[in-house]
């Protein structure tokens, strides 16, 4: 599967085990997918230079990777994860919407999640806004995302539209939030701030 991968300055900055998480999500995903990815940030690995995709802002870059395209993944919030790609892709390929995305809550010791979704898993409301454009988005080709001004928009749209499958991950999930507190707490109990959903 192809994937772009958008990553910030907490992707960046962020280490653990020695990696930060761009390093670690492509040592997950590179040897299974195509990988690229997206930055507005200068000072990355000369190793990871060859996967970048040179666009003037994350839709733009989306854009340009959807380019004849008939499924792909985007990732705009990086997290050390185990999620299973394979039972996501295939889950993906079984339905008949545009998007498929992981419904997952971010907040730390909040039970409120970020998508209302209905019976079938077909996304019906955002309830948490300013999270909605952060995770791990399947989508199949026919979207044209110059019509968009950012990938919250197209996520509202397709929501708007009927076009969104959830995939529920009930497993962990560390961004750099996580990984933040866990080096400022380091030597302390750190299992509190693995965002377990």
């Amino acid at each position: 599967m192809d994937i772009l991968l958008i990553a910030n300055k907490a992707d960046l900055k962020y280490r653990i085990f020695n990696k930060n998480l761009l390093e670690l999500t492509l040592a997950q995903l590179d040897h299974a997918h195509t990988v690229r990815i997206y930055t507005p940030e200068k000072l990355i690995s000369k190793s990871i230079k060859n996967k970048l995709l040179i666009a003037r802002n994350e839709i733009d870059a989306i854009s340009k990777f959807a380019t004849n395209k008939a499924n792909f993944i985007v990732i705009t919030r990086l997290a050390l994860t185990n999620i299973n790609f394979d039972r996501l892709i295939s889950y993906h390929n079984n339905h008949d919407k545009l998007l498929t995305l992981v419904a997952k809550n971010f907040v730390l010791n909040k039970s409120i999640p970020i998508y209302k979704l209905d019976a079938k898993k077909n996304v019906i409301n955002v309830t948490r806004k300013r999270f909605a454009d952060c995770g791990i988005y399947l989508f199949k080709g026919g979207i044209t995302f110059k019509d968009y001004k950012d990938i919250f928009t197209v996520i509202l749209d397709m929501i708007a539209k009927k076009k969104v499958k959830g995939f529920i991950h009930k497993g962990y999930w560390w961004t750099s939030y996580n990984i933040q507190n866990k080096n400022k707490y380091k030597g302390k109990n750190n299992d509190k701030f693995i965002d377990k959903g």
